[in-house]
């Protein structure tokens, strides 16, 4: 899977499509109470991803990192989890999802991080 720009991207619009959606359930159903929901689809969701596909398409070397595969599979699998957890909770219901999320997907970034900062050098 060396195709992690083209992926994090297509995962990035993916999520702003389930954001949107999302928004306009929030306003047809006049369910407020979901928007912080919705702000963490859409930022972690769709800017983040976008922006680590960005990362990598800008920085071909990160795509070499062995860490490069789990790195994508562990940020985009914590905010799966993240935004239901953060879906349930804001639905009235008592969960671990969120807090389970929020450290799985911190630990994704924190892995963008050490990628970015061992492999994050323009080659020219």
């Amino acid at each position: 899977m060396q195709d992690y720009d083209r992926n994090y991207i297509l995962l990035g619009l993916s999520w702003i499509v389930v954001g949107m959606a999302l928004g306009i359930w929030l306003g047809i159903t006049n369910q407020q109470n979901y928007a912080n929901s919705h702000a963490h689809v859409g930022l972690l969701g769709f800017v983040a991803s976008t922006l680590f596909g960005l990362l990598h398409w800008a920085y071909p070397a990160l795509a070499r990192s062995r860490l490069a595969l789990w790195q994508f599979i562990i940020y985009e699998v914590g905010v799966v989890i993240l935004v239901v957890g953060k879906f349930l909770i804001d639905g009235g219901k008592e969960t671990i999802l969120l807090p389970i999320g929020a450290l799985v997907t911190i630990a994704g970034a924190a892995m963008m991080l050490a990628m970015f900062a061992k492999h994050g050098h323009r080659t020219a």
